[in-house]
């Protein structure tokens, strides 16, 4: 299903981008009976009462489909407080209105102001991407993900972080007042790449229905077009959410290279591990990443030996929330400590 939207997506955007044509504030007048762009009296969408009532079930379902859209957004809390969701209610509430409207309109109300609305194709492509983001269920997983990282702190503390993109596993310098956000024991919670695809993919669908959508419709409407508000708040409000996830993956890759170095010169120091001992920063993450380490050991049947001991041994050393309290000659001893607690795991007898 995902699939099937992204590959809509690109369709769509050809064909709301070859369909929909500017159109000039002369066009838009009251009164003005102009044809739209270069759609000819010859090529009108509506000439009759039949066409006239597939228009009106288009139009309707466009506006119900963008109300349905951007509630479901709504009923996700990241989404809901994003500043640019401020007032979707009253949007919610005009596009409810707009449709009963359109509902109650005569066949030859329609017919009158049918080269003043968007194409017909528009409307039925605008409805049917909406209803394919609300129904996917990969698009509702991504947004799940994003909900529970939201809830957790991870993602606004991710989102306002300023590290830089690491280009050496060498060299890990910490940045102060930024820490990364991590998963000790569930990497499965950071967002894929699939999902910062899904995402974008959403919100690039939102802009592209905008965008094809005229910003009001002729003298048929005297307010701004309801449907292009909703679908421009709802596309900021994903790409929101995509930036915060990407935020999330970056700190994903960090914590993921800072932990599979340490593991890698748990047995084999090179030097690396002097950082250890000399940064609280980094004594916090390797008792994190030995703690993680040894609790996946034990839940999957491998044997830890005394290394829980010596795992016990080195947290009277750290507070609460894993922080140094210890002073600069216990920083070898913690870090000794840990080393050994790691080589606990498989290992044939304790490791002192």
């Amino acid at each position: 299903m995902t699939r099937r939207i992204l590959l809509a997506l690109a369709a769509t955007s050809f064909t709301l981008f070859a369909f929909a044509s500017p159109h000039t504030a002369q066009e838009r007048q009251v009164g003005n009976r102009t044809p739209i762009g270069d759609r000819s009296q010859g090529t009108r969408q509506v000439v009759d009462t039949a066409d006239a009532e597939t228009l009106r079930r288009n139009l309707v379902a466009a506006y119900d489909e963008t109300d349905a859209l951007i509630r479901f957004l709504a009923g996700y809390e990241v989404i809901r407080k994003s500043d640019v969701m401020e007032g979707y209610e009253l949007v919610c509430q005009k596009l409810e209105t707009e449709s009963a409207r359109i509902g109650q309109m005569s066949a030859a109300e329609l017919m009158m102001q049918s080269d003043n609305l968007p194409n017909m194709s528009n409307l039925i492509r605008l409805a049917e991407i909406s209803r394919s983001i609300r129904n996917d269920a990969k698009v509702q997983k991504v947004l799940l993900k994003a909900e529970r990282l939201s809830q957790s702190g991870a993602l606004s503390k991710a989102a306002s972080s300023a590290r830089k993109k690491l280009n050496s596993p060498a060299l890990i310098p910490p940045t102060p007042g930024f820490p990364p956000s991590c998963n000790w024991d569930d990497p499965s919670t950071y967002p894929s790449g699939a999902d910062l695809a899904i995402s974008n993919g959403v919100a690039l669908a939102l802009h592209a229905l905008a965008d094809a959508l005229p910003g009001i419709l002729g003298f048929f409407f005297t307010v701004p077009n309801a449907v292009r508000i909703a679908l421009v708040i709802a596309a900021y409000a994903v790409d929101e959410v995509t930036n915060a996830l990407a935020a999330v993956a970056a700190d994903a890759a960090y914590c993921e290279a800072v932990r599979l170095l340490i593991e890698k010169n748990m047995t084999n120091d090179e030097g690396f591990m002097a950082l250890l001992f000399t940064n609280d920063f980094y004594l916090g993450y390797l008792l994190n990443t030995v703690r993680s380490s040894l609790t996946k050991a034990t839940n999957t049947g491998i044997p830890t030996n005394c290394g829980n001991a010596r795992l016990t041994e080195a947290l009277t050393y750290f507070d609460s929330s894993d922080a140094f309290t210890g002073t600069g000659p216990d920083r070898v001893t913690v870090y000794n400590k840990l080393r050994a607690a790691y080589q606990n795991i498989g290992a044939s007898a304790c490791v002192q």
